[in-house]
């Protein structure tokens, strides 16, 4: 399912060569939860150092 999902992002746009892919609930909902808060208009800083970070545990082996 993880590779279909991949392969459907790819083909959307050939400037895409990496696609992560999460079933994961913890992290689905912190990525909720980030757009929730920037959608409000909460300052970004700061956001995209705790974005890398959870993105790094959740794949730590992505680029």
């Amino acid at each position: 399912m993880e590779k279909k999902i991949a392969d459907q992002v790819r083909a959307t746009d050939s400037d895409i060569q990496e696609v992560y892919v999460s079933a994961n609930p913890d992290f689905v909902n912190r990525m909720k939860d980030y757009e929730k808060r920037i959608n409000e208009g909460a300052p970004v800083k700061g956001l995209f150092e705790e974005f890398t970070e959870t993105v790094q545990r959740v794949f730590p082996n992505a680029r």
